[in-house]
């Protein structure tokens, strides 16, 4: 199976990356992205022989241009992509102003998702992953009641994920979307190097709030088994039929199921 990956320089993409590539069921990695990864690391040791025979890097400066007309090398390079996961965005206060967030945030993340539309016309139906954000709102009101802890970043979460599935529907079911919501995604080895009473307070939160914060392991080899495909029902049942979202809580119960 051949995936693409963008934000792969970043903190969950770099570790989707690696799971990804250390995944015999995923055939081909595909990386786009203003700069190539970091591949000298020593957690890239191990899938050394999957980085010559699976990854291909293709670097762009605007990732906010996907132009399925005008760029024939993208379009052929992943005429055969079956998913994507999605690793770029942020919270607002990451950027310089508002609009660098809305353009990062959603006009790179929607026009990926009309470009990738396109691309499934011609092929059998390929799926998008990616984190969003614990809480999102996808109806622009997350700053209206007395919770308004991260108003600006929920409210552009849950626009992002209202036009993937605006695009989505109308892809007249070639392309999919699975969106996932992480809490507050930290590195459980970094917690646990802490010592002390600090690592023991930050390890139990990762045990008994898994709404709450999640340890990135488990949000990468989730993000990367979903694309693969989802085989087990209850990981795409829900009350409504089948789910496109999926909660924090939920995200570390499928990695308990992938022995993370």
């Amino acid at each position: 199976m051949h995936l693409l990956i963008t934000g792969a320089t970043g903190f969950i993409g770099q570790h989707v990356l690696l799971d990804a590539l250390a995944d015999s069921r995923i055939t081909k990695v595909t990386v786009v992205g203003r700069r190539p990864p970091s591949l000298d690391g020593s957690d890239m040791a191990h899938v050394k022989t999957a980085i010559i025979n699976k990854l291909t890097i293709i670097t762009r400066d605007d990732l906010g241009q996907w132009d399925y007309e005008g760029d024939t090398e993208l379009v052929t390079a992943l005429k055969d992509c079956k998913a994507c996961i999605w690793c770029i965005g942020g919270k607002a206060d990451d950027f310089a102003t508002s609009q660098e967030f809305e353009r990062i945030s959603y006009d790179f993340t929607v026009n990926a998702a009309a470009f990738l539309s396109k691309v499934a016309q011609s092929q059998s139906a390929e799926g998008q992953t990616g984190p969003c954000g614990k809480w999102a709102n996808r109806e622009g009101k997350a700053g209206d009641s007395w919770f308004s802890y991260e108003a600006q970043t929920r409210n552009m979460k849950g626009r992002v994920e209202a036009g993937l599935l605006s695009i989505t529907s109308k892809s007249e079911g070639k392309m999919t979307a699975f969106i996932f919501r992480p809490g507050g995604v930290v590195e459980g080895a970094s917690v646990q190097s802490l010592g002390g009473l600090v690592s023991s307070v930050a390890s139990a939160g990762l045990r008994l709030m898994p709404s709450v914060v999640i340890d990135v392991e488990r949000v990468s080899r989730v993000l990367v088994d979903a694309s693969v495909g989802i085989r087990v029902d209850w990981q795409r049942q829900g009350p409504n039929g089948d789910k496109d979202t999926w909660e924090s809580e939920e995200i570390v119960t499928w990695s308990l199921g992938l022995g993370v």
